[in-house]
């Protein structure tokens, strides 16, 4: 398992590796409780694949959590740009898994009834459609009132439509299996109006940094007890074969000629490379997390030149309600936008 999926604290929860216990644990990496004992928490879970290992630890679920706190104070605080910089022993999954935080605090859109969609479409208009199977990103095709179907390539039944967007453009055709709503989309609400969300998904994350670990983050597993939940089922990561997404990703190097657009609102920046352009970004929240397994001390300094010369301290403690886990280092502050 690479890194071990290892965080701030490897054994700050009830999985680790056969042969690490620390004092306390049985054979097989699960915490040994007496009568007497309260039960351990029930921490969000890590993996690599739907089978394989999992690590389950309390620095998961804060990484989450940071990502839900910090879209709630955005809104709260229009007209102010919260940076938070993290220093983290390892940045493995870190990213992912604020942007999954983000992503769940986002607010479902509120889409018209499909009929009424369908009425104002003019022909050939590209769309964005929800099936129960699919999601589409295609050309209209006009409807067969007749038949009471509607063309999307193919002819649909208008009443197995779940939901209908227009797109402003389409380069071409795109067509996915619908994404099913796990664990940690039950329990953090976003399982509700799923259609609507997969039909005009919130666009407002990017994550930037190392192109190939980013992608190899993607492809986690995010859980709780005995279940888990694909990451990129709550992050839905653009591509050049996704009929629908949520999140941007860039390579850091791409930052030299392209900044987010403005209508992302939140940028975490992994790694030291990406965080270089801290200074440059203009979205509400910036979250940089900076590995110190990986050494460079320029960026750690421009990261406070820009908050001495720009910035108001936030206490992630006291004004966001965020405690970091153990071995995390924390910087927070906020810059006028």
């Amino acid at each position: 398992m690479r890194r071990d999926l290892v965080g701030p604290d490897p054994f700050n929860g009830p999985v680790c590796r056969r042969g690490d216990q620390p004092p306390g644990r049985v054979p097989g990496g699960v915490v040994a409780v007496e009568a007497t004992q309260r039960r351990p928490p029930a921490y969000m879970t890590l993996a690599e694949d739907p089978l394989g290992q999992v690590v389950a630890a309390d620095w998961i679920g804060r990484f989450v959590m940071l990502g839900r706190l910090a879209a709630r104070w955005s809104r709260a605080h229009a007209g102010s740009q919260l940076v938070v910089v993290l220093s983290v022993p390892v940045r493995d999954f870190g990213a992912v898994l604020v942007g999954c935080g983000w992503m769940t605090a986002t607010v479902a859109p509120s889409l018209p009834p499909v009929r009424e969609v369908l009425a104002g479409l003019p022909l050939h208009a590209p769309v964005r459609v929800v099936t129960r199977s699919k999601v589409l990103a295609v050309h209209f095709g006009g409807v067969n009132a007749a038949k009471d179907r509607a063309r999307f390539g193919t002819d649909w039944q208008i009443d197995k439509l779940l939901a209908v967007v227009p797109l402003e453009s389409l380069d071409t055709p795109r067509s996915q299996p619908i994404p099913e709503p796990g664990v940690i989309s039950r329990l953090t609400g976003i399982d509700k109006d799923w259609s609507a969300r997969l039909c005009s998904p919130p666009q407002d994350l990017a994550l930037v940094g190392t192109l190939k670990w980013l992608e190899e983050d993607l492809t986690a597993f995010l859980g709780r007890g005995d279940e888990r939940e694909p990451v990129a089922n709550i992050l839905l990561p653009a591509g050049p074969r996704a009929a629908t997404w949520s999140t941007r990703i860039y390579p850091a190097s791409q930052l030299d000629v392209e900044l987010p657009p403005t209508g992302v609102r939140a940028v975490v920046l992994d790694g030291a490379a990406a965080t270089k352009y801290l200074s440059a970004i203009q979205a509400p929240v910036v979250v940089s997390i900076m590995d110190r397994s990986i050494a460079d001390e320029s960026v750690p300094e421009s990261v406070m030149s820009y908050r001495n010369m720009r910035g108001d301290p936030v206490s992630l403690e006291h004004d966001l309600r965020w405690k970091p886990p153990a071995g995390v280092e924390v910087l927070g502050f906020g810059v006028p936008l």
